[in-house]
């Protein structure tokens, strides 16, 4: 090795004196570049091989099962009587929608990565020949999941727009400005759908989070820690959802109610 190309660099190819004098220059201060920099040291396209071999088949399972059961079979909303089957089905949307989400982000990075280390695997290698089957697989998944797309952001902001909408009416309204029932009545019609719709939300979002977290969130990892050095596994989108479900349920419960008060006490 020259000197002055420190060690962790020495392995890229093409590197010179010029080009390791101006990385010395460079301040590496974050975990993202001390990351990037292990990523380039690599040497091997597959860092666990015999790993791979297990892991690749039971990914596909994993993400399999989740497609089947991610989203059905809701228990929730048991004391509502018959209203418990639409308030399901709502539930059930919004686990669909993360987990048809989930499995097509996974599917497409499944692709992307299997695919970028298969054009790094030298010709005729062992990597090679593991990469490039696992690739057409992820691009079957790709396939297999896309056609299940669903609307439910448009859902999510209709219900969300509702309640203010009526809030809003409430604060210009002149029967409402003039009617303190009406007031009364507008604010807490807004204030229950926006606390159900943020409701359904949390439970869609748990139940979506839960089922990836049992059947698929190990298996994937798996797969990421066999190839090595090459990031995280795709996370669901459960999180957002239950932080809009929150934010809402706040609004719901705090912010529509003080601003009805205003609106009466003016």
């Amino acid at each position: 090795m020259e000197e002055g190309i420190p060690a962790t660099w020495s392995c890229l190819p093409g590197t010179t004196p010029a080009i390791a004098d101006f990385l010395d220059e460079l301040e590496i201060r974050g975990p993202r570049e001390r990351e990037m920099l292990a990523e380039l040291a690599r040497t091997t396209t597959v860092a666990n091989p015999e790993g791979f071999v297990t892991a690749h088949p039971r990914a596909v399972a994993a993400v399999e099962s989740v497609g089947r059961h991610g989203y059905f079979g809701s228990r929730a909303a048991d004391r509502l009587g018959p209203l418990k089957y639409f308030v399901r089905y709502l539930i059930e949307l919004v686990a669909r929608y993360i987990v048809v989400s989930y499995l097509l982000r996974t599917a497409v990075a499944l692709r992307n990565l299997y695919w970028l280390r298969e054009l790094e695997a030298p010709s005729n290698s062992a990597e090679l020949r593991l990469l490039r089957p696992a690739r057409r697989d992820a691009q079957a998944l790709e396939v297999v999941f896309a056609g299940r797309p669903i609307g439910l952001p448009t859902f999510v902001i209709g219900g969300v727009l509702l309640p203010v909408t009526i809030s809003i009416w409430n604060l210009t309204s002149d029967v409402a400005l003039s009617t303190w029932w009406a007031a009364t009545i507008g604010g807490v019609v807004s204030a229950l759908i926006g606390v159900g719709i943020s409701w359904v939300m949390l439970r869609g979002a748990a139940m979506a989070n839960r089922r990836i977290r049992l059947a698929a969130e190990q298996p994937l990892q798996a797969v990421w820690a066999a190839i090595g050095n090459c990031g995280r596994s795709p996370k669901n989108q459960s999180r957002q959802f239950a932080i809009v479900g929150i934010a809402l349920s706040i609004a719901a419960w705090i912010v529509l109610p003080l601003l009805i008060t205003l609106a009466l006490a003016t």
